[in-house]
C-alpha cells in the first residue's frame, strides 16, 4: 500500500519526535519510531521509559495497517534526503519504504498507549495560548539536582500555569475549569512541536498510586506521569500589590533596548551575573550597571519617593521578566522581592543583597574625596623628590621646599633611635643626633646630584598633572553628591509642607472656622 505524504509537514515533526528517542538505550524499541495507519490517519510515535509523544497526519488510506517499528535515524535521513515535495510511503508485510528506500525493521515490544478510563478521567479544555505560556515558564523551572523534584515541573491549576525554582516565580493565569491541580514534568518534547496557537485538552486519571495525564495540542499528544509531590503554595510568596512603595516603568521600545544590552553582557558567575539598577535624574533614566562595569540607561518613569534607591538583580531574571512582556517593576525596598507586571501574569524574583564594609559606609563623601586627594599629593611628592642615599652616618633633617610644603598636608619623620638607645651607642664611631626640625623627604647628599634628562622631567610632570586632575575630579564628584543631597532634602521639605497644608485644611473644615 502506497501513501503520499507532505514532506514539509513530516520534516517539521521530526525534531519533536526525536526528543524522546533513546539512541543509547539497550531496548531497541526506544530507538525506533512506530508507524500505524488507522481511520484515514497516520500515527507516528516515539517514547522513552517515562513518557511518549504522538504525531497525527491525515492520509488517504485504502486499508488500515498494524503498527510497525523502524529505526528512527534511518527514517529521519530518508525523509530529509528525499528530493520530492511529496513523499511516497509504502508499507507491505511489515516492511516500510520511503521513495524506494527500505527502512530496517526493529524487533521488540513498543508499549501500546493505554486506554483512558471513561469514568475516573478528568478532562480540562486548554486555550490556544497554552504552549506559549509553557515556553515562557520553562526557563524558570529548576533544572538542577534539587531535593524537591517537583520544582522541575510546571503546575497546572484553576489559577493557571505556575513555575518556580525557589529564586524566581511566575504565574500565567489561564481560564481553566479544573478542581484540583497537576504538576507535569519539563515539557521538552512538547515545546519542540511548535504547536503555538493550537487549542487542546488535558486529561488526568489515576493508575495505582500514580497520576497519569495526556496533553493534546493540535495534531500532537504527549503522555507522561505527573509528579506525586504536592506543589508549594506559591500564593503565600506573592506580595500584596498595595504594599509596593516604589515602581519604575518603561515603554516597549525601551524594553527591546534593555534586552539587547542584557544579552550582550558577558556572564560573571563569581558575582551571580548581578545587574545594579538605579535612577538617573534630569531626565529620568533607568541606569543599569553590570558586575563587570558595562553601563546602560534608558528613559523610564519613577514614583515620586524613589530617591537614591538602588537594587541588584541577576541578569537572567531581568531577561525572564522582559520576555514575559512585563514593563513595570514594583518593590518596597532593595531587600524585598521585585514584582514584574504589565505582561503575562506576574513575575516575582529576589534581588541580590550585598553589604558594604563598615568603614566604607560610615565615611562621608567629602572625607573620601579629601583622603584620595591627600594620597594623590603624597604620591606626587614622592615621585618628584630624589631618592635618599643609603651611605649616611649621621641622620640630618632638612626643610621641604616651599612649593612642596603647600601641597603636602602632612610631614614624614625619619626613623631615629630613642634617647636610651643613643646612650648605648656611645662606644661606636657613629653618633646619631636628633634634631627638631620640619620633615624631610630625602637625606642630604654630599655628592653632586645627577641632572634629570628632559624625558624623565616630562614623565614626572605628566604624572603630577594626572594626580592633580584626579584630585579635581574627586572634588567635583563630592560636590555633585552634595548638590543631589540638597535637592532631595528640598523635595522632602516640599512634600512635608504639602502634607501639613492639607492637614491644616482638614482641621479647618472639621472645626467649622
Amino acid at each position: 500500500m502506497e501513501i503520499s505524504l507532505n514532506k514539509t509537514e513530516l520534516t517539521g515533526a521530526l525534531p519533536a519526535l526525536g526528543k524522546l528517542v533513546s539512541r543509547t538505550s539497550l531496548i531497541k524499541a526506544y530507538q525506533a519510531i512506530q508507524i500505524e495507519g488507522r481511520a484515514h490517519t497516520l500515527f507516528f510515535r516515539t517514547r522513552n521509559v517515562v513518557e511518549g509523544i504522538e504525531f497525527r497526519m491525515d492520509a488517504d488510506l485504502e486499508d488500515d495497517f498494524p503498527a510497525v517499528l523502524v529505526e528512527f535515524e534511518q527514517f529521519r535521513l530518508a525523509v530529509r534526503n528525499s528530493k520530492k515535495k511529496t513523499l511516497d510511503l509504502e508499507v507491505e508485510n511489515g516492511e516500510v519504504f520511503i521513495d524506494d528506500v527500505m527502512l530496517a525493521p526493529v524487533n521488540g515490544h513498543f508499549p501500546v498507549p493505554e486506554n483512558i478510563p471513561d469514568q475516573d478521567a478528568t478532562v480540562t479544555e486548554l486555550p490556544a495560548d497554552t504552549l506559549a505560556a509553557l515556553s515562557l515558564l520553562a526557563p524558570l523551572t529548576d533544572k538542577g539536582q534539587d531535593i524537591r523534584k517537583v520544582l522541575g515541573g510546571i503546575n497546572i491549576s484553576r489559577d493557571g500555569l505556575t513555575a518556580t525554582n525557589g529564586k524566581e516565580l511566575s504565574n500565567i493565569p489561564l481560564s481553566l475549569e479544573m478542581t484540583g491541580n497537576v504538576t507535569i514534568p519539563f515539557p521538552l518534547a512538547l515545546l519542540a512541536t511548535k504547536a503555538f496557537g493550537e487549542s487542546g485538552r488535558l486529561t488526568t486519571w489515576q493508575k495505582d498510586e500514580d497520576t497519569r495525564f495526556e496533553l493534546s495540542l493540535g495534531n500532537w499528544t504527549w503522555r507522561a506521569k505527573a509528579y506525586k509531590e504536592n506543589y508549594p503554595n506559591w500564593k503565600l510568596v506573592v506580595p500584596d500589590r498595595t504594599e509596593a512603595t516604589h515602581y519604575v516603568s518603561f515603554q516597549d521600545d525601551r524594553a527591546e533596548l534593555l534586552q539587547r544590552y542584557l544579552k550582550s553582557v558577558p556572564d560573571d558567575p563569581q558575582n551571580n551575573n548581578g545587574i545594579k539598577l538605579s535612577r538617573l535624574e534630569v531626565p529620568d533614566n533607568l541606569h543599569l550597571e553590570s558586575s563587570n562595569g558595562m553601563l546602560f540607561s534608558v528613559l523610564a518613569e519613577f514614583d515620586d519617593a524613589w530617591g537614591d534607591l538602588s537594587f541588584t538583580v541577576r541578569k537572567e531574571f531581568l531577561l525572564h521578566l522582559l520576555n514575559a512582556g512585563h514593563r513595570k517593576i514594583e518593590l518596597n525596598d532593595a531587600y524585598g522581592p521585585i514584582v514584574g507586571t504589565g505582561g503575562n501574569g506576574e513575575y516575582i524574583a529576589m534581588p541580590i543583597i550585598t553589604k558594604r564594609p563598615q568603614a566604607q559606609t560610615e565615611q562621608k563623601p567629602e572625607e573620601t574625596a579629601s583622603s584620595q586627594t591627600d594620597t594623590n599629593v603624597a604620591v606626587q611628592a614622592e615621585q618628584t623628590a630624589p631618592q635618599p642615599i643609603p651611605e649616611q652616618t649621621e641622620s640630618v633633617t632638612e626643610q621641604i621646599p616651599n612649593h612642596e610644603q603647600e601641597t603636602s598636608p602632612t610631614n614624614k619623620t625619619n626613623t631615629t633611635p630613642s634617647t636610651k638607645e643613643n646612650t648605648t651607642m656611645i662606644d661606636t664611631n657613629t653618633i646619631t643626633h636628633v634634631v627638631s626640625a620640619p620633615v624631610q623627604t630625602s637625606a642630604q647628599n654630599n655628592k653632586p646630584e645627577s641632572k634629570l634628562n628632559p624625558m624623565d622631567e616630562l614623565i614626572i610632570s605628566i604624572e603630577a598633572f594626572k594626580a592633580k586632575l584626579k584630585a579635581m575630579v574627586d572634588e567635583s564628584t563630592a560636590m555633585s553628591r552634595k548638590v543631589c543631597e540638597v535637592a532631595i532634602s528640598q523635595r522632602q521639605k516640599e512634600r512635608e509642607y504639602a502634607r501639613t497644608k492639607k492637614t491644616i485644611e482638614k482641621i479647618r473644615v472639621a472645626s467649622g472656622f
